[in-house]
């Protein structure tokens, strides 16, 4: 194959609550191409899949941990279907793991024959960045995403002032004084693949190399009940987690109040949108991410039992 017939692969990451699913959907509902996304949740329940826009390509998701970590495993062996299918894409997109290493997933495109790594963009909250990276729980794998991306986007640029830019572009340039920053709000629209056509500056490392061990650091809390939560009770119970739960979404539903909905938390920011695809109307499942000093399941239920009809 030549480089023009290589599919570029662009890989997207970006710490817990960063906008990844929420810029995939932008991008999705924008495209004009055929592209194959593979989305991965670091949990047991696919969220993010019934939160991303249907397109004229392929959506795959993958439940199985987190794709960095699954290499040779789950990730390429879904990646290897696209490529021997009989469907032709034009760019496949990969949206890393919350607390994954995107430049672990990025190799693959270095290694397979039939990709042109297009580069590895990170998503940076604007508004949360410059805490992240110097928090003692999180900042060692805040700062890791950084270390071999193209380009840093960063979102919520509705929400943040321009002192939070200023600062947000300070603490990602002390990581990575010449890396390209650009800034995402919702009446802007930047296309990512900028530089597509263009080689990766980074060489390759050894994708037997040790594990970047970011499991190790996380906990991840699996919440199913049957029922409805009672909107009051369910903002007090949010108000009451404990702040090791950095994250926590999926579905339920609302007393008196219809058809399923999806649940999104950031630290205590919390909000509840109605669903892109169908989900289980009589489910009540939420997946969480915390530090690895999350406290125990039941006492995390016990929270969330509280806020049910």
């Amino acid at each position: 194959m030549t480089r023009a017939e290589l599919i570029p692969l662009t890989v997207i990451g970006g710490f817990l609550g960063a906008g990844k699913t929420t810029f995939l959907n932008r991008l999705l509902a924008q495209a004009t191409a055929r592209y194959v996304v593979l989305v991965n949740d670091f949990g047991a329940i696919n969220v993010d899949a019934a939160l991303i826009e249907r397109h004229d390509g392929a959506t795959m998701s993958l439940t199985n941990g987190c794709v960095c970590c699954s290499i040779g495993s789950g990730f390429v062996e879904t990646l290897a279907k696209v490529l021997d299918g009989d469907d032709r894409f034009e760019r496949i997109v990969i949206e890393a793991s919350g607390v994954g290493d995107p430049w672990r997933i990025a190799e693959i495109a270095l290694v397979e024959p039939e990709l042109r790594l297009d580069g590895v963009m990170v998503l940076a909250d604007a508004t949360r960045i410059v805490e992240l990276i110097d928090d003692r729980r999180v900042g060692d794998t805040v700062r890791s995403q950084f270390a071999k991306c193209d380009l840093v986007l960063l979102s919520k640029g509705d929400l943040a002032t321009e002192e939070d830019l200023h600062r947000a572009r300070k603490s990602v340039r002390s990581l990575r004084p010449d890396v390209r920053i650009e800034v995402l709000s919702p009446d802007a629209w930047l296309d990512p693949f900028m530089a597509a056509g263009k080689p990766s500056r980074f060489q390759a490392v050894d994708a037997d190399a040790a594990n970047s061990g970011h499991e190790e650091n996380f906990r991840r809390w699996t919440y199913r009940r049957e029922g409805a939560f009672d909107r009051e009770r369910l903002a007090a119970a949010i108000a009451t987690l404990p702040p090791q739960l950095l994250r926590l979404k999926g579905a339920c539903r609302i007393a008196g109040e219809g058809a399923p909905l999806v649940l999104q938390m950031v630290s205590r920011d919390w909000s509840l949108s109605r669903a892109v695809n169908e989900i289980d109307p009589q489910e009540i499942a939420l997946v969480g991410i915390g530090t690895a000093d999350l406290p125990g399941d039941r006492d995390l239920e016990a929270i969330l039992d509280a806020a049910l009809v």
